[in-house]
């Protein structure tokens, strides 16, 4: 392999072996033996001049240049991939993964996808819901919005929305005695939301210092996907992003009985692995999300 490019076969079979760190599993997904695995990876190793793995007591690990070598060959082998698909099959999409926290892709990414598709009819996203905490070893996206600080560890992170919080509540649920003062909510049901950000801690910290805040046995929810329909449905008050909720207090679904805004820790974060993928349509996409948030964070108008 001295002195020429590596064959897309090598690649293709470093990139397997860099997923399952088990040259045997390795060679059954791509029907070769373990002998012709490790031969494939040992050419690659000696044209490098560095080992692209490790062996350890509890197997193989990826040394730090071959976590390097795998995050570039990744990305040259998908656009190979995508030319040679755009090329025999003109009339075929690109496709975009995505992973989006479940409760911004129902409620603010979702209904406007199609202007983006608008302007790329030739993009197809798939959007995959995952939380920050969950396992991705065996995953890769193109790129993901969660609920972050804006730390995230081999990522650039760029805020879009949410660090505005206010509570909101059905308005049947106070027509017949409207809250004037946080002390006024002993008597409501107030609903929590059972993952960090956006509690109620938080919230009268800036609102209501002496006030006691919820019961601790206040009824939780996992996340915003589920505790919006129980808001919405007059279950109770809970603490909301203004983006998420931004169309419901426009049509008169939810009201802020305060009239707050507080700033807050978390946000939804747009997140791009790094080195960012050379890929115009990844690009493209990440481009009219950063544009479309900032209609996300434009004060909600309350009927």
């Amino acid at each position: 392999m001295k002195g020429s490019r590596n064959s897309l076969t090598s690649l293709r079979i470093f990139l397997v072996a860099a997923r399952t760190l088990n040259f045997s599993m390795t060679g059954e997904l791509m029907h070769l033996t373990q002998s012709a695995v490790s031969k494939h990876v040992a050419a690659l190793e000696k044209h490098l001049g560095t080992p692209l793995f490790e062996r350890t007591s509890n197997g193989l690990k990826l040394s730090h240049a071959g976590m390097r070598y795998r995050d570039h060959i990744q990305q040259a082998i998908r656009l190979i991939d995508e030319a040679d698909i755009l090329v025999s099959n003109p009339s075929s999409r690109i496709a975009l993964n995505i992973a989006v926290s479940p409760s911004f892709a129902q409620s603010c990414l979702i209904p406007a996808l199609k202007d983006f598709f608008s302007s790329h009819p030739e993009v197809k996203v798939n959007i995959r819901p995952r939380l920050p905490k969950e396992d991705r070893s065996t995953e890769r996206f193109d790129a993901e919005i969660q609920l972050n600080t804006g730390h995230a560890r081999g990522m650039s992170a760029t805020y879009l929305c949410g660090r505005e919080m206010a509570l909101v509540v059905a308005p049947e649920l106070i027509a017949d005695s409207p809250p004037r003062l946080p002390e006024d909510l002993d008597h409501m049901v107030l609903l929590k939301r059972a993952q960090p950000g956006y509690g109620w801690e938080e919230w009268k910290s800036a609102m209501a210092p002496g006030w006691a805040g919820p019961s601790p046995s206040s009824p939780e929810y996992e996340g915003f996907s589920i505790l919006l329909p129980a808001v919405l449905n007059g279950l109770g008050a809970a603490i909301f992003p203004l983006c998420l909720v931004k169309d419901h207090l426009q049509s008169g679904r939810l009201v802020r009985p305060f009239g707050e805004s507080v700033s807050g820790r978390y946000g939804y974060y747009l997140l791009e692995p790094r080195p960012q993928s050379p890929n115009p349509y990844i690009a493209a996409l990440c481009n009219w999300i950063r544009e479309y948030s900032k209609s996300l964070n434009t004060a909600p108008e309350q009927r």
